[in-house]
């Protein structure tokens, strides 16, 4: 029988002992019906057989027993119980209803449908259906009940006189029971299920977050709801605050937690006094895996690849960029003690060691000292160039087991574990990067590759046209790893009392290297212009979560005050060791050139030079932003090797006390409670200049015309340039004397970089909110928020590097030096924050909800902090702004909501906001035109804008069984949804003069930054249980965004529209094992970013203007799933 069933697909059912004497025979069919080989077994037996929804009921067919019906006793046949389960209050439909035959192994679960078969032995049996969120029924059936109706209470809903049991976080995986979530909640929220996100093969969980209505996603990890994004997005795992490891943006590290240890994702789009306030557009909701109610294992491992690489294919990397099997070797690349203890040794920095050095002739001890020195300084990777390796497979493995235990004969203890781990790269080849601009020419910062600046005669105000300022092609590869774990552990006292514990803990690593190739289009030199960039980065990011949250009722009545708690801490580090860019530029003039080399007698000061033929000039593109910084000017130097480290500790404690109370006939409720919050962040950062940049010294020179001797010495070979050739000691023989150099060789800056802070921010917040059933229609919950704010930071400004130029006397002997102050504060009392939502349930089936709120964002720690520090990513200086303040918001909610059955909904959404003070990223450039002879780099720093900021839109959402239209459809289930927003903000007097230094006809108003205009989701699913068969397709298409201003006279930058098509496959083996797979992006768009105007369908004056285009090619994974139900 066991083998009929695995190649059948069949199940059996009969009682063992029936065979006790029966013959052992033996048969051999090919390719025969089912019925024809049970014809075979039992021929000539005392057996019969019946086949019904894929089960196989046996039994004797000779004399049997009488049957007392009052004694349970054990029989030789089965019987099929079919049913439904509905909600008793509401008569909806309950999926993932656990269902099991009493005092045996036998068990089920509900459909989407709340539909169920079980089979059992004998003519009657009990079964036991429980669900957490409702009461456990047990239920006597015979054989003649062919079909059943049952009907759970739920535990809010139970009567006085039955004991209350504590509301355990009820198990809400599927379709179908995060939209009754959402049916029966008090405000506005939007959700996907465990279920979703596998039938989507979303591994992170932004990977799955763009699939809800109303949420996109930037880069794979910034999450925008309803167009805004960071700072007005709430991030939270099971109730609590995530610790952000962005040093850049306020960001949740939603892409390091991985989608398959969570049962769903709830998006909250109003809220209500329970709720934080500075969730201006929403909060972001993960719930883990919760403890089942039956033991479940499932372990999950599959491969592939990215089209873009190909079987054994290979990708841009660099070399010595192996992260290990955890990532953990990316930690290695650390600066080390000994070279962090140099600043500490000597305090005056470079120049220390240089006496020390010029000195070490006459030492011995000294000598040894400079050769420490020397091995500090040659122990940095000796590479800044990429270089193409060999990729592995893609691999994604997955493994959770859950179980509840009886404990003490009343105990209950559910135990969950889970583990993920995945490891891709992508690649990006032979992309296009083109910089337009109204001017041609070239700076660099280097007086031997430089062409002023001009306007060509080709743009005038009846021409707008730009002109091609730099070309290139891009390589970009990409390799990620990450894994995580997850463990929980519930422990239920009794009824009444419950405890819990999660543990999440996440790890992720990536290596990212870009390489471009190009030069400048119009140089106006008599050669070529070459430039040739090089990114290399590794980061590892963790992040650790433990929670501990109860719940407590003190009576045994449906009316027993509720208290509940939660105590939770997480902690997050960023490390980028060892971050190198470099910005190379190469101009061949026709007939060669001449460099200025100091002479063999050439000292300092004297003034006595060589020149030197050269084929070539180099340089490394770098220059000064002015009117910061504490002398006045600020170094923009892109080119260096950075460390930065980043660790952030949230603590969150709240506690919530809920006194529910009968008035007008129903059960109403008044909670209050607090909520505390303590984030506490330190940042650090070491910068390292290259050899040949613009701001280091040569030998004893300091910077000036003799840095870049360095790139001439190894031909513009970067490689060498960081080797052992050049960086390192060289001490002269024979001690100082005339016509020597004091020191040679050159050496990194010990000293740490300016930019260093540490912080806190800290919120307290006290709440009282009253949730009431008015009617047997209206529901109303509302109430009032107090919070307060406190955000502080102090820089560090011990022992930090300084531009030596910057520092060095004028002609008068003085400094200039505008002193800063290294505190930033800010501190805003108590403060009321409103929130009122009703619900009109006009059935069972639909709702009518209205809400109005007030929330607020902060300022984040970076963004008040007074440091300064150029950033490669946005080639910009990222400057704080100590005179921030909270931003406010006035939020308008509008949803009509239709569930026409289990796993359905039809909804129409409309939203407002009303933004003061808001928070914006202000760009601003000091430039001097065409008279500039250093690229000139704009400051970024965070403003309130005084003009107020409207954000509106719709949202329509639609999910259907098509068998509602069509019977043979019925396995086929139909979603999409669709954001329509709008956003405009006033530009700022600065970035409209920019625009209009050449087009007249700017518009005065913008997009709000990387708000889309709106977002198409669409999936279809196919699901056959009979065959064990799921396919699902889905769609993501997403209207352009904002994400680069100009100032120098150009439009801005806008993505363009792509569409992204995903195909998801599974198909049942037998009863545990399954094969998966899907192919991700198979329409491989071509993605673009435009210089244009909005709404302009990504043209300026008619034309495309394209700044980026690249694919991203198609991801493969296939494997298989093996569970034990």
């Amino acid at each position: 029988m066991e083998q009929i069933s695995v190649q059948t697909g069949y199940d059996f059912f009969y009682d063992a002992e029936i065979f006790d004497h029966a013959p052992r025979i033996t048969i051999n069919v090919v390719n025969a019906p089912l019925e024809q080989v049970l014809e075979r077994c039992f021929e000539k037996l005392p057996f019969a057989y019946t086949v019904k929804n894929r089960i196989v009921t046996i039994r004797r067919t000779g004399p049997e027993d009488p049957v007392d019906e009052k004694k349970p006793v054990r029989l030789s046949q089965t019987t099929t119980v079919r049913g439904r389960v509905l909600d008793g209050s509401t008569g909806q439909p309950l999926a993932g209803i656990s269902i099991s035959v009493k005092n045996t192994k036998n068990s089920t679960s509900t459909d989407v449908n709340g539909n169920f078969s079980i089979a059992i032995s004998g003519q009657n049996g009990v079964l036991v259906f429980t669900s957490l969120g409702y009461q456990r029924k047990e239920l006597s059936v015979t054989a003649q009940q062919a079909d059943i109706t049952i009907r759970l209470q739920s535990l809010t809903t139970a009567l006085e006189e039955v004991e209350v049991t504590v509301q355990a976080r009820k198990r809400a995986n599927t379709e179908a029971s995060v939209l009754e979530e959402r049916r029966k909640a008090s405000i506005v929220q939007d959700a996907i299920s465990a279920q979703l996100i596998e039938r989507t093969g979303s591994i992170t969980t932004t990977q799955a977050l763009q699939r809800v209505t109303g949420v996109t996603i930037t880069d794979d990890k910034y999450v925008a709801v309803r167009g805004l994004g960071d700072r007005s997005v709430i991030g939270q795992l099971n109730g609590v605050r995530l610790a952000s490891s962005d040093p850049d943006r306020s960001a949740i590290p939603l892409d390091l937690v991985p989608a398959s240890l969570l049962d769903n994702i709830t998006v909250y789009k109003t809220v209500t006094p329970d709720k934080p306030a500075d969730a201006a557009s929403g909060i972001v909701e993960l719930k883990t895996k919760s403890v089942p109610e039956k033991m479940t294992f499932e372990v999950i491992a599959q491969t592939g690849f990215n089209s873009n690489i190909g079987v054994g294919g290979k990708y841009n990397s660099f070399w010595n960029s192996d992260m290990g099997v955890l990532g953990t070797a990316i930690n290695k690349k650390d600066l080390s003690k000994d070279f962090l203890n140099l600043s500490k040794q000597y305090p005056n920095g470079l120049s220390s060691i240089q006496q020390l050095i010029a000195s070490s002739n006459y030492s011995p001890e000294v000598r040894q000292e400079v050769n420490r020195i020397n091995g500090i300084m040659q122990g940095f990777d000796p590479v800044l160039t990429s270089q193409t390796k060999r990729a592995p497979l893609n691999q994604l493995y997955s493994a959770t087991f859950g179980n509840s235990y009886t404990l003490f004969d009343k105990h209950k203890l559910g135990v969950i574990l889970g583990g993920n781990y995945y490891r891709r790269t992508s690649n990006i080849y032979d992309g296009d990067l083109t910089q337009y601009s109204i001017y041609q020419g070239v700076v660099t910062g280097s007086p031997y590759i430089y062409s002023q600046r001009k306007i060509p005669n080709f743009t005038t105000t009846n021409n707008i046209v730009m002109g091609k300022y730099q070309t290139y092609k891009e390589n970009t590869g990409v390799e990620t790893l990450n894994y995580g774990l997850l463990g929980g552990l519930t422990y239920r006292f009794n009824p009444r009392h419950e405890v819990s514990f999660q543990y999440l803990g996440s790890w992720g690593g990536e290596n990212k290297a870009t390489n471009l190739r190009g030069g400048y289009y119009y140089a106006g030199l008599p050669g070529e212009v070459n430039s040739t960039t090089y990114s290399l980065k590794q980061t590892f990011r963790t992040l650790h979560t433990f929670n501990l949250q109860g719940e407590h009722k003190f009576l045994t009545s449906a009316y027993s005050p509720r208290l509940s708690y939660n105590m939770a801490s997480s902690k997050s580090n960023q490390n980028d060791p060892d971050y190198r860019f470099v910005n190379m530029v190469d101009y061949k003039p026709r007939y060669g050139g001449a460099i200025e080399r100091p002479s063999i007698a050439h000292l300092p000061n004297t003034g006595n030079v060589d020149y030197v033929y050269t084929e070539r000039y180099y340089a490394l593109s770098s220059g000064y932003v002015n009117g910061f910084g504490p002398f006045g000017i600020l170094q923009a130097d892109p080119n260096g090797r950075r460390w930065r480290n980043l660790d952030e500790t949230n603590y969150n404690y709240k506690a919530d006390l809920t006194i529910p109370f009968k008035l007008s006939g129903h059960k109403q409720e008044l909670k209050t409670g607090f909520n505390y919050l303590n984030r506490e962040r330190k940042f650090g950062e070491n910068v390292l200049f290259l050899p040949g940049s613009n701001f280091t010294s040569y030998g004893a020179y300091g910077p000036g015309k003799f840095s870049s001797i360095p790139l001439y010495d190894v031909e513009g070979n970067l490689d060498r340039l960081v080797s052992n050739e050049v960086v390192g000691v060289r001490v002269p023989t024979g001690g100082v004397g005339e016509g020597d150099f004091p020191v040679g060789g050159f050496l990194y800056n010990i000293q740490k970089s300016p930019n260093n802070y540490t912080g806190f921010y800290e919120t307290n917040a006290f709440y009282g909110m009253l949730d009431l059933k008015l009617t047997d229609e209206l529901r109303v919950a509302g109430g009032l928020r107090f919070e307060n704010t406190n955000i502080q930071s102090a820089v560090d400004t011990a022992n930090v590097y300084l531009d030596p130029s910057l520092t060095a006397a004028n002609a008068n002997g003085t400094v200039n030096l505008n002193p800063q102050n290294p505190n930033s504060a800010y501190k805003q009392g108590y403060k009321p924050y409103y929130s009122v939502n009703a619900t009109y349930t006009l059935n069972d089936n639909m709702n009518f909800r209205v809400a109005f709120n007030t929330t607020l964002a902060r300022p984040e720690l970076r963004e008040i902090t007074n440091v300064y520090e150029f950033d490669a990513f946005q080639m910009g200086l990222v400057v704080g702004n100590r005179n921030l303040k909270n931003q406010s918001t006035k939020n308008l909610d509008f949803r009509w909501e239709w569930f026409p059955n289990s796993g359905e909904v039809i909804a129409v959404s409309a939203f407002g906001k009303e933004i003061n003070d808001q928070l914006v990223k202000v760009f601003s450039l000091q430039t001097q035109g065409l008279a500039a002879t250093f690229p000139e780099f704009p400051i970024i720093q965070f403003q309130n804008d005084p003009n107020r900021g409207r954000v509106y839109g719709i949202e329509l959402e639609l999910v259907k069984n098509l068998g509602s239209f069509w019977q043979p459809a019925q396995d086929f289930f139909l979603g999409s949804n669709l954001l329509l927003a709008q956003s405009n903000i006033k530009k700022t007097p600065e970035r409209l003069a920019a625009n209009w230094s050449i087009d007249r006809n700017a518009p005065t108003n913008s997009p709000l930054f990387e708000q889309a205009p709106y977002s198409i989701n669409a999936w279809l699913n196919y699901n056959n249980k009979k065959w064990g068969t799921d396919i699902t397709a889905t769609y993501n298409t997403v209207g352009e965004r904002l994400v680069q201003i100009n100032l120098t006279g150009e439009p801005d930058l806008y993505t363009r529209p792509f569409s992204m098509m995903d195909l998801v496959f599974s198909q049942k083996l037998n009863k545990r094992l399954l094969v998966k797979g899907y192919a991700k992006n198979i329409l491989n768009p071509a993605i673009k970013t435009v210089y244009a105007n909005p709404n302009t369908g990504g043209k300026w004056y008619g034309r495309e203007y394209l700044n980026r285009s690249y694919k991203r090619g198609t991801e493969i994974m296939v494997g298989f799933t093996y569970n034990i139900l």
